[in-house]
């Protein structure tokens, strides 16, 4: 996979076109932007790479040949598409025919409407970037791909107005399953659109494939977006209907990764929303959304039961990671008949908005879940944020399950084995900041180890049945439930009810019933009016003092809560 130097983001808004850009540029593809642009754009380069940088463990995304315009600039050859032809305005540049074949690097401006031809690009030496300029085109092939690249350096679709490649093959026997299929590097902008609509895949390319530009529709009946090594995004508009995964990129070296800043990415996949996976025994590949808008209903959406296959909304066998600070301009919205956050490794939420909704879990990790701010609304789950470890650092969270709340080293309780990972008792969640609300038909906070709470808000609407609590620790020795910061009220059925048995600040428990609309009032400040039946309050505040008494109000019911014999309460 090539790696490029990673460029001004600034220049990825505005995106195209760019000032300074020349016909050497076409040979000159692997020169930094910052020697074609001022002192100060080239600080901002420089400021804004090693933002990039700290995001992305180091990948290098764009070069200067994925964000060039090319659209004022003189062409070395027209191809004119009429009917079952292409025509080339220059042979020693390529042939003509229904198979329009292009041999070297240049500007290559396409008009016309064609109907069984394919753009061919053949660069066997790898001269350099070919720019494929699509002006108002209109393609139909009913066998082969509307643009096939078997060999090259680099390919860059440029769109100008409105452009339309339509594959109604169901297969083809070389292989060549898509509408635009490439064999090498291949990136997608403009200042236009394209429209591509197919039997097989949308898009193939079997390297590395970019998105800078422009705005993009898939319709596949297959796969709407595959791709080998990664997707990178960046202020482009993709929207993907697909009858399989939305988009898809796997390899057999295990460092496939997708990636999107600042674009609006709308995905309808049938199964996985975005899958990043292998076919090899290693994996360190990743997804990382980092700004914009990114929208995706798998499986029919959260209203369906998940099949036979995938259905997730973010699906990785490595990391994934949204966001990178509180303050980003990041939308997420996932609504899945399956999980709508799956990763075999672990799950990093750094910031924006997030709305999730699924019918299995609503963040599932193998390793670990990292939330250190954003705004999180998991509006409906089976279990809503499940992993080995989980840390709450920061952020507003608000989880709804028809099982647990969180869950830590718990397994799945469902027969999905796709969704299983160990079960053990060294699973610990740790609440350092940030607000949480839990409404939860099982266990409000599970873990089969330890429950940490050092900071933050947490409030627990938990279990109305016997079967569960709304804390539930590990049972083996050494297992606890520990508070020593933050206010915390968990609200639920008395039978399996838990206190705080460990730490620094005061906790109690009291048997005190409500219902829906009754006030809950502690004589230390603390008020809250709860949302549905409960049989048991735990409550622990910063504000509650060893050595004193203190009463607590439900509805009409009072009760009164001493300290004086030592930091836990139960009555």
């Amino acid at each position: 996979m090539k790696k490029y130097a990673a460029v001004l983001l600034a220049l990825l808004v505005s995106c195209l076109p760019f000032a300074g850009c020349t016909q050497s540029d076409v040979d000159t593809d692997t020169q930094s932007v910052t020697q074609s642009v001022s002192q100060a754009e080239s600080d901002s380069v420089q400021e804004v790479s090693s933002a990039v940088s700290e995001v992305s463990d180091d990948k290098e995304y764009f070069s200067n040949s994925d964000l060039r315009s090319v659209e004022s600039e003189e062409p070395n050859a027209a191809i004119t598409l009429s009917g079952s032809e292409g025509t080339i305005s220059d042979t020693t540049r390529g042939t003509s025919g229904s198979e329009v074949e292009i041999r070297s690097k240049g500007i290559y401006k396409i008009t016309g409407e064609s109907s069984g031809v394919t753009i061919v690009v053949n660069d066997d030496n790898e001269s350099g970037t070919i720019y494929l300029l699509l002006d108002n085109v209109t393609m139909t092939n009913s066998e082969e791909p509307c643009i096939y690249v078997e060999a090259c350096d680099k390919v860059v679709i440029q769109c100008m107005g409105e452009n339309s490649l339509t594959c109604s093959a169901e297969e083809n026997s070389d292989g060549l399953d898509g509408a635009v299929y490439s064999q090498d590097d291949l990136t997608i902008n403009g200042s236009g659109s394209l429209e591509i609509t197919s039997g097989m895949h949308g898009i193939v390319c079997k390297d590395d494939l970019r998105f800078t530009g422009g705005s993009v529709s898939v319709t596949a009946d297959k796969i709407g977006i595959k791709a080998g090594d990664s997707v990178c995004l960046a202020s482009a508009q993709v929207d993907i209907d697909s009858y399989r995964d939305g988009i898809h990129v796997e390899n057999s070296s295990g460092d496939s990764f997708y990636y999107s800043e600042a674009s609006k990415v709308t995905i309808n996949a049938d199964y996985d929303g975005i899958a990043v996976g292998t076919t090899g025994s290693t994996f360190t590949g990743s997804v990382n959304i980092v700004s914009g808008t990114t929208e995706i209903v798998s499986g029919g959406g959260s209203d369906n039961s998940k099949g036979d296959t995938s259905q997730k909304g973010i699906k990785c066998e490595g990391d994934i990671t949204i966001g990178k600070s509180e303050s980003d301009d990041l939308t997420l919205n996932v609504s899945g008949a399956d999980d709508a956050v799956n990763s075999k490794g672990s799950v990093y939420i750094n910031g924006g908005s997030i709305s999730l909704s699924s019918s299995d879990d609503g963040v599932s990790a193998y390793s670990a879940i990292e939330i250190n701010g954003g705004t999180i609304d998991i509006t409906k789950s089976y279990e809503g944020l499940e992993a080995g470890d989980i840390t709450v650092n920061g952020g507003d969270i608000s989880i709804n399950s028809s099982d647990d709340g969180m869950n830590t080293a718990g397994g799945s309780d469902n027969d999905n084995a796709d969704d299983e990972f160990a079960k053990t008792e060294n699973g610990t969640l740790t609440i350092n900041d940030g607000y949480l609300y839990v409404n939860s038909s099982g266990d409000g906070l599970d873990s089969n180890g330890s429950i940490y709470v050092n900071g933050g808000t947490v409030i627990i609407e938990g279990p109305a049945d016997n079967g569960n609590g709304a804390l539930d620790k590990g049972d083996s020795d050494g297992c606890v439930l520990s508070i020593n910061g933050g206010t915390v009220l968990a609200l639920g059925s008395a039978a399996k009810a838990k206190n705080f048995d460990s730490g620094e600040q005061c906790s109690a428990i009291l048997t005190l019933s409500g219902s829906s609309g009754t006030k809950i009032t502690i004589s230390d400040g603390f008020e809250f009016t709860a949302a549905k039946k409960f049989d048991c309050i735990v409550y622990s505040s910063p504000n509650l003092e060893q050595g004193k008494k203190y009463t607590a109000s439900v509805g009409e019911s009072k009760a009164e809560i001493s300290f004086e014999n030592g930091l836990y309460y139960e009555g």
